[in-house]
């Protein structure tokens, strides 16, 4: 009885501590429309958002994964990013579940997006 006690506190802790990984929804290709999931666009409205479980790349950012934590169906990342000229930059990027839809908000910019096919 203890035993399953003490194993059942500590499940307990761990699933509150450990970080979310990018294995979410969140996973995949979006686009603002349908017609820019393909390569392409130099703007959040043109450019395709991939999302892997280490990395985002949206128009002419490339991010890296920093800090990460979730909370109810959004990723809280802080993004590690390098823009086209090189310049590196660390800012907040949230993705959240909205039905079949991804909220992003990037840097403060927000857009909602559907996956590509």
């Amino acid at each position: 009885m203890i035993v399953r006690t003490s194993v059942s506190i500590v499940a307990a802790i761990l699933a509150l501590t450990v970080p979310a990984t990018a294995e979410e929804q969140q996973v995949g290709r979006w686009a603002v429309d349908a017609q820019h999931c393909g390569y392409g666009g130099d703007t959040h409205q043109t450019a395709p958002l991939t999302v892997t479980p280490t990395t985002l790349k949206w128009a002419a950012e490339s991010c890296t994964i920093g800090k990460m934590y979730k909370a109810d169906r959004a990723l809280y990342i802080e993004g590690r990013c390098s823009n086209s000229a090189g310049l590196m930059t660390k800012h907040p990027i949230t993705l959240a579940m909205k039905g079949q839809r991804l909220a992003v908000t990037w840097n403060g910019e927000h857009t909602e997006m559907q996956r590509c096919q």
